[in-house]
């Protein structure tokens, strides 16, 4: 700085010894060269200061840097915030165990499955009950096989079947399915038209006109099951033991016999019809 304010105030000393060569006055011994330098010399630092001033404010405001300072400051603030999210995320994390542990439950009950197995089930189903299906006509023979039997054995004759006889039978046993209990021996008869008709007519009574095919009926009802044979004997073996139906069924006063078998509602329905005499067939 100060080389050039010595040039610039030997620039000025040539100056005005340029404009004063004109005189013949010695330039030293003038005042207005002093005047000249006094105003150059303010002149020249004016013009020259602002520069000067210009650039070291900008050099004084590099130095500083004051956001370097500030962009640290958030930058650590950042830096303090990212462990606040990193917290918060933890338990997040935290909670995806809670929901891990749910499917160990999942385990737990898989692990009692094998406990539970449908073979052990397939043990317990009683296989003895699973009989095939079993003709009831089969029935209703082997059981007028059976009565006959026990018959004979006391010392009475064997009834015979009747095929006529049989479809009343069979009604009969239908009608048990619904109404168990016994009806009078006409109606059956009558519904079907079979046997003997009597005339009632001549009484004045047409009305009251009937079939009579039967004389007596033994019914039973149970929940058997098993062959055509074992069912057979169940039946036999009931009427024989019953005194009440035994006392016709077993006697040698009613020669002939019918049997119906039906089942219905898991249950075996059985008539057996026994008459003093052929009506029908």
């Amino acid at each position: 700085m100060k080389k050039i304010i010595i040039l610039l105030l030997c620039c000025g000393v040539l100056v005005s010894m340029a404009g004063c060569g004109g005189n013949t006055a010695p330039p030293p011994t003038e005042s207005p060269p002093k005047k000249v330098s006094a105003t150059t010399i303010p002149d020249v630092p004016a013009k020259t200061i602002p520069p000067t001033t210009a650039v070291e404010p900008a050099e004084k405001e590099k130095e500083p840097v004051p956001t370097e300072s500030t962009d640290q400051v958030t930058e650590s603030t950042k830096i303090e915030s990212a462990p606040t999210t990193t917290a918060t995320e933890k338990p997040k994390v935290e909670n995806k165990p809670t929901a891990t542990t749910k499917p160990t439950e999942p385990s737990a009950t898989e692990n009692t499955l094998p406990k539970v197995e449908e073979p052990p089930k397939e043990e317990e189903i009683y296989v003895g009950i699973q009989w095939p299906e079993v003709d009831p006509a089969e029935i209703e023979r082997l059981v007028i096989e059976k009565v006959n039997a026990y018959r004979t054995a006391q010392g009475d004759t064997a009834a015979t079947m009747l095929p006529g006889l049989t479809k009343v039978a069979r009604y009969r046993a239908t009608e048990l399915t619904t109404n168990f209990e016994h009806r009078g021996e006409q109606h059956v008869s009558t519904e079907l038209k079979y046997g003997q008709y009597v005339d009632l007519a001549p009484y004045g009574m047409s009305d009251d006109s009937y079939y009579k095919g039967y004389s007596r009926e033994a019914i039973g009802m149970g929940e058997w099951f098993g062959t055509a044979e074992s069912m057979s004997d169940r039946i036999a073996d009931g009427f024989h033991h019953s005194k009440g139906h035994w006392s016709y069924v077993g006697r040698s006063k009613y020669p002939y016999i019918a049997v119906g078998v039906t089942k219905a509602n898991g249950k075996w329905y059985v008539c057996i019809l026994m008459s003093e005499e052929n009506y029908g067939g």
